[in-house]
């Protein structure tokens, strides 16, 4: 096995430890940022990222509404910083989220946000990076890069996956902070939380043991000649949108996400015997609707793979192939049912020899790097040119 495959299902593995050690150091530093500040009228919120980090702002929508009792939408950073951004309303309050803290897009919004007088957060790795010196307040998660240098001076990048977990974890941690400091948030509602999180890593180790062992049976028969297509709803159209991703940066082969409903009026045309439609699928408003668009996928020959609860068994006879996930609720399963992925896209590469992200290639790594850490970013109403 090459050594990025090795580097990325050592951090997959990692991940349930670095949930066990993380809630409580992460949570009271997010306590204490926030205490400093008066909250005034909290009524619009925003989490704005790009790749993995708008996906853990999709993860993260329902959690976030439910504890500070306000909506709070994700928003793609481009379409926040050079569209909505303008038209900010008074009182609003705007998460930015990047790991590294350098890309440009979301460093542009939360400075412009702030201009704007929002209450800006900057959800990364450190107060130095840009994204941390251009936000008012940091929410610091303490994950390990995806850029990484090793001891004889090489890089190794592999697919985000601590990363992403990393920065939902920010998020739903703010979540509880914020509602608690704010008032939404009782003391008992905050032991609730606070315990449902520290009990994550083991829904995540049971996950993480199960997936592997399917994925390394499975892995070769995702060849090249077929599509792939990942539902889902609610939490997990983020963990779709983030199964799309592993494929594109593990596999470097096309993927279509859509969310759970929209299936039935797109990609269902394209749905056939070499098609693989794969559904997350955890109980709940998403699980009826899942289980009547698998039924329609398997009508026109396709191969049906479901994510779905240990004892969900509609979800298991409605499959082809199963991931028997823990149980753990419908707002936190964005943790658990995103490690098939993980596993299938490090697999699958690994058999087939292929390089992550193509980064075998320097000019595909120097060009994406100029692209997402080197773009212009807009100021005075105008893109500044480079």
């Amino acid at each position: 096995m090459q050594n990025e495959k090795v580097v990325m299902l050592q951090e997959i593995g990692i991940q349930p430890a670095f949930v066990r050690d993380n809630v409580d150091i992460m949570l009271d530093a997010v306590r204490k940022v926030v205490s400093t500040r008066q909250p005034g009228t909290l009524r619009n919120g925003f989490m704005i990222g790009c790749g993995d980090s708008y996906c853990a702002a999709l993860a993260a929508r329902l959690y976030m509404t439910k504890a500070i009792g306000h909506l709070v939408e994700p928003v793609e950073a481009l379409e926040f910083s050079r569209y909505l951004v303008e038209d900010l309303p008074e009182n609003s309050f705007v998460f930015g989220v990047s790991n590294s803290g350098t890309v440009s897009r979301t460093i542009e919004g939360v400075r412009l946000s702030r201009e704007r007088g929002a209450w800006t957060f900057g959800v990364t790795v450190s107060g130095d990076s840009n994204l941390g010196k251009a936000a008012e307040t940091l929410i610091k998660v303490n994950a390990t890069p995806n850029i990484k240098e090793q001891p004889d001076g090489t890089r190794v990048v592999t697919p985000g996956t601590i990363t992403y977990t990393a920065s939902m974890l920010g998020l739903y941690v703010a979540g509880i902070a914020i509602g608690e400091h704010i008032g939404h948030l009782d003391a008992a509602q905050v032991k609730t939380l606070v315990e449902e999180l520290q009990a994550l890593p083991d829904a995540m180790e049971k996950a993480a043991a199960i997936s592997n062992e399917i994925a390394k049976e499975i892995a070769d028969t995702f060849t090249s000649d077929r599509k792939t297509v990942i539902l889902g709803g609610g939490p997990n159209y983020a963990t779709a949108y983030f199964g799309m991703a592993k494929w594109f940066e593990g596999i470097t082969r096309p993927c279509h996400v859509s969310e759970l409903e929209e299936w039935a009026h797109e990609h269902y045309f394209i749905t056939d015997e070499k098609a693989d439609t794969i559904i997350v699928l955890p109980p709940g408003a998403g699980n009826g609707r899942g289980l009547e668009q698998a039924w329609a996928a398997r009508q026109m020959g396709s191969r049906v793979i479901i994510i779905g609860q240990e004892d969900d068994d509609a979800a298991k006879a409605a499959s082809d192939i199963y991931f028997p996930m823990p149980k753990v609720s419908e707002v936190l399963s964005p943790f658990v049912y995103k490690v098939p992925f993980e596993y299938l896209s490090c697999y699958i590469a690994d058999r087939q020899s292929i390089s992550f992200l193509n980064f075998d290639n320097p000019k595909r790594l120097e060009v994406n790097f100029k692209q997402i850490f080197n773009s212009a970013e807009k100021a005075d109403g105008k893109p500044v040119a480079k």
